[in-house]
């Protein structure tokens, strides 16, 4: 736990999932009464469902279709996670401001795929920031860090928000603007300092020597048998 909170590159990484998460989780929970009192919509789980579960599958593909083209490092993650959470924002952003059901539904389709694209270079960061042995705690940390401080209070708390402010336009607004802030947070870390350790293996070195002169353990056993039979 010690090391992985002086990694700064993961606690970076982390800081933005946790914002975008916030976000992502209030929209799941609200999106769709959000959408029946701004817009009427009659069908607002179905639509907000549709959009979901299309632009999460095509993002998080095309996220990581994306870095693998631009060649997969952890400074390109956070160019690629900093780029398509801003314009996600922006596109989200923008959408609530329209009063047109179906130019709502354009921009907010393609804020989305935008802002599911992260999905890919994120894990990516939280993978090879670290050394091999810590790979699975780095992702279960990661994912408990972004339930609790993330989806988790952002229900409530955007409950809370629209309690005072009865708008429902402005509420959603002020949820999708934590968006820029998780862009903001990762564009920190391209400029951090990074190293791959993804195939780091301090614990386990063996000299290429030795490599050389061990035997797959079948080929030993067949060994060991065919000597016990020539002794009998």
């Amino acid at each position: 736990m010690k090391v992985l909170l002086v990694e700064r590159v993961y606690v970076v990484n982390v800081l933005g999932y946790i914002s975008y998460n916030f976000v992502i989780g209030a929209y799941s929970y609200w999106g769709p009464k959000a959408g029946y009192n701004i817009y009427h919509m009659r069908n607002a789980d179905m639509i907000f469902g549709g959009i979901t579960i299309v632009c999460g599958i095509l993002g998080t593909i095309s996220g990581g279709f994306i870095l693998d083209r631009m060649s997969a490092t952890i400074s390109n993650a956070f160019k690629l996670l900093s780029v398509s959470t801003f314009l996600g924002a922006v596109f989200c952003f923008t959408a609530f401001c329209l009063k047109p059901l179906y130019g709502f539904i354009a921009l907010f389709s393609v804020g989305e795929l935008l802002v599911f694209a992260t999905q890919a270079p994120v894990n990516y960061v939280c993978l090879h920031c670290v050394k091999p042995s810590l790979r699975p705690l780095s992702m279960a940390m990661s994912t408990v860090a972004i339930h609790i401080f993330g989806d988790v209070p952002s229900s409530p708390l955007v409950g809370v928000l629209q309690d005072n402010i009865h708008n429902w336009r402005k509420t959603a607004l002020i949820l999708t603007s934590v968006l820029f802030l998780a862009a903001f947070i990762w564009f920190i870390g391209v400029f951090l300092k990074s190293v791959d350790r993804f195939n780091e293996d301090c614990e386990n070195q063996t000299s290429p020597s030795i490599k050389a002169s061990m035997k797959p353990l079948l080929d030993g056993n067949t060994d060991k048998r065919e000597d016990n039979v020539l002794e009998s």
